[in-house]
Parts: structure tokens; C-alpha cells; sequence
């Protein structure tokens, strides 16, 4: 009787039949059997799903890099694309003052042309700081003098050098400028 436990165990272990074994453990090590090449088919399927998922993020990642560098290479077009015709204005106005040297139509040309200009910046959101007159603001202009002044406030912007601008609430650069300040000996 020992004997043949000792068979049955050694069959169990080996997945061999036994005579005179319990058909139940021969079926349970069928349906394991069963159930592992299951487990196994379904592993080898997940394992697929997530190495075509890798892939396709990667994809997807080099992809968006590489639309990222082409917006980044060409974020300017339309602005730039909208400066070439106030280029062509001041082309034009070059050749016509060669063409007939008249100063003042000079002038007018590039005043127009200013205009135009002015009206691209306005269309990207771009805008002047008013200076001369306001009270000078350290985040919005920069002081490159100080004036003594009997008929300006004091801090108060007198001169304008070159105009600052601002693009939606934020400063581009800062007007340079000069500030009234008390003469010496002034009373308060």
C-alpha cells in the first residue's frame, strides 16, 4: 500500500496517470494544466497589448516633438507675413522720392507707412506706453535723466527717447525717458 502512494505521488508530480489512482486528481491536473495554458495565452495577449501601447506612445511622443519644432520654426509666419506689405511700402516710397526727389512726398509716404505699420502691431496685440506727461512708472518706463522742472510735477515724465511697447499686458521693453524732479532749493 505504501508502494503505491509513493507511485501516485511520484505520478502526480511527473502529470502521469496511475493505476488504480484517483481519476480526480488526474482531472484536477488536466483542468490546472488547462487553466495555466490559459493564464499563459492570456499573459502572452497583455504582454502584446502593452508592447503595442510602448510603441505607440513613443510614436505619438516623436511625433509631437516633431510638431512642436515646426510650430516653433514657424510661430512668426503670420505676423512676418503681414510686415512684408509694409515693407513694400517703404520700397515703394524709396523708389518714388529717387524717381521725382520730393521731400515731402517722402514724408507722407512714410507716415502712411508708420500708420500701417502701427496698425500690424495693433492687430497682434501689441501697443504703445504713453509716457510724455504720466507719472513715470518703474515697470513700464526707464528713466535715463532726471530734469529739475518749475512747471512739471515732480516724477513726472517730461521726454520721451524711444517708445516702449506692450504686447497683451506685458511689457516688450520699457520707454526710455527723462522725469521732472524739484530745482534745488525749491519749495515743497
Amino acid at each position: 500500500m505504501e508502494n503505491n502512494a509513493v507511485k501516485r505521488e511520484e505520478a502526480e508530480i511527473s502529470g502521469e496517470a496511475v493505476e488504480g489512482g484517483a481519476p480526480e486528481a488526474t482531472n484536477d491536473l488536466e483542468r490546472l494544466r488547462e487553466a495555466f495554458a490559459k493564464k499563459e495565452s492570456e499573459y502572452k495577449d497583455v504582454q502584446d497589448k502593452y508592447l503595442r501601447t510602448v510603441a505607440e506612445m513613443d510614436n505619438f511622443r516623436k511625433r509631437m516633438a516633431r510638431e512642436q519644432a515646426e510650430s516653433v520654426k514657424y510661430a512668426n509666419e503670420k505676423i512676418l507675413g503681414d510686415l512684408l506689405s509694409v515693407i513694400d511700402n517703404i520700397e515703394r516710397a524709396i523708389l518714388h522720392s529717387r524717381e521725382k526727389r520730393d521731400f515731402n512726398a517722402l514724408i507722407d509716404g512714410l507716415e502712411l507707412t508708420m500708420k500701417e505699420f502701427n496698425s500690424v502691431l495693433d492687430k497682434y496685440g501689441v501697443k504703445c506706453i504713453e509716457s510724455v506727461g504720466q507719472a513715470f512708472d518703474p515697470t513700464r518706463h526707464h528713466a535715463v535723466s532726471m530734469i529739475e522742472s518749475d512747471r512739471h510735477q515732480e516724477n513726472t515724465i517730461v521726454e520721451e527717447f524711444r517708445r516702449g511697447y506692450i504686447l497683451n499686458e506685458r511689457i516688450l521693453r520699457p520707454s526710455l525717458v527723462s522725469v521732472a524732479k524739484k530745482k534745488e532749493g525749491a519749495e515743497s
